[in-house]
């Protein structure tokens, strides 16, 4: 049955539990152009992500709906893969992934606030608290940040925590779409919001997971070797078993058995961490694995990427550009770190690269650069501003 809260205010949101409360919400949304939707979820105990609420705000409706109680949420589905209502989101990329995992797809399109925040020049990597006082004047509550989301019932203090992440949400992003508009930037966002719908952005395939292993860059390339099918086996039993990676296997014991390479079971219960009462089942497919890294030919043995050192002359460059990305993050007011950090220009010029993206980023700075790498652009003063100005 539909309950309806009333919050703080006298604005009311329904908790939706049951299918049919559902299908009534969704129908009663289903005109709206756009909608803002916010999750909840556990991932501590398990490889994927449980989700335990979610939360949406779409032509002044508000509903928290139960997934954990709701057999069929093929109605829900139905309007996150709606082409013509566009979903708001902050920092969207967890968001998106727990609703792939629901339904098999990735909702479309998408809205997010964070990204838009940083063209916008309002800061980068912003948090939803931060960016809702800085749009809207108002300071959210952090008591429920920590709470446990899949215990029920929710108590009122979660409802009214949860609803805020959407309830503000729906405030803002009228607000962002207007100031984008007015300064042709929305435009901009096409393709942030494009790599966050796409699919392959939220594969992982498990012969990679060995890039992830904490500590990896102790290991000589044979026993990357190793250690690459260890992890790949181990992210296939998490998934399968649907448990943390560290509770398969931990980190450290996979770059020991990658190390010592033990050839018997002798050798295996011997390595520190290991519970041979426990992991006795694994022993003989771990000997199997290694046997099986060992045997890679060099020309196939995994290489982590080897930091260079820029020289002294590509030093003095990278300063130079960053000058200029600078130069080109005030002009346009935004922050010189959404464009590029110095980390990314002097990968660029270790590339022997010119172009720093494809993007809106590329765009400001792209046509400067290789105008001030060529000679054709100075950097100088014009008054007590520091500019870009046309060689003589």
């Amino acid at each position: 049955m539909l309950v309806a809260y009333r919050l703080k205010g006298d604005a009311v949101v329904d908790v939706i539990s049951t299918t049919q409360d559902l299908e009534v919400f969704v129908d009663k949304i289903s005109s709206a152009k756009w909608l803002a939707i916010d999750t909840e979820f556990l991932r501590e105990k398990t490889y994927y992500a449980k989700l335990c609420l979610i939360q949406i705000e779409a032509n002044e409706h508000r509903a928290c709906i139960d997934p954990m109680a709701i057999d069929d949420m093929s109605a829900f589905n139905a309007l996150m893969h709606n082409p013509e209502i566009t979903k708001v989101l902050h920092a969207a990329h967890q968001d998106l992934e727990i609703l792939l995992q629901l339904s098999g797809k990735i909702p479309a399109p998408i809205f997010d606030t964070q990204t838009a925040a940083s063209v916008l020049g309002i800061g980068d990597q912003m948090g939803y608290a931060r960016l809702v006082e800085n749009m809207l004047g108002v300071s959210l509550a952090k008591t429920q940040s920590r709470t446990d989301w899949s215990k029920r019932p929710l108590r009122d203090a979660q409802l009214e925590y949860a609803i805020d992440d959407v309830r503000y949400l729906a405030q803002i992003y009228p607000k962002m779409l207007e100031q984008l508009e007015s300064q042709n930037r929305l435009s901009w966002l096409n393709k942030d919001f494009g790599k966050a719908t796409d699919p392959e952005t939220y594969e992982m395939h498990s012969d990679q997971r060995w890039k992830k292993v904490k500590g990896n860059q102790i290991l000589k390339r044979p026993q990357l070797a190793v250690l690459r099918e260890l992890a790949a086996w181990r992210e296939e039993q998490a998934e399968k078993s649907d448990r943390p990676r560290k509770w398969i296997l931990s980190d450290d014991i996979l770059l020991d058995l990658s190390r010592q390479q033990p050839t018997t079971v002798e050798q295996v219960k011997e390595i520190r961490g290991i519970n041979p009462d426990r992991s006795q089942k694994n022993h003989d497919i771990w000997l199997s694995l290694i046997k099986k890294g060992k045997e890679v030919p060099e020309s196939d043995w995994p290489e982590l990427p080897r930091a260079k050192k820029p020289s002294a002359h590509q030093n003095a460059l990278i300063d130079l550009l960053m000058l200029v990305i600078q130069i080109q993050a005030k002009k346009h007011n935004i922050t010189a770190a959404v464009i590029a950090t110095r980390k990314q220009v002097a990968n660029m010029i270790l590339a022997g690269e010119t172009t720093i993206s494809d993007d809106w980023r590329g765009a400001l700075v792209n046509d400067q650069i290789a105008a001030v790498i060529a000679g054709e652009l100075l950097i100088g003063r014009e008054g007590d501003k520091v500019t870009l100005i046309q060689a003589n």
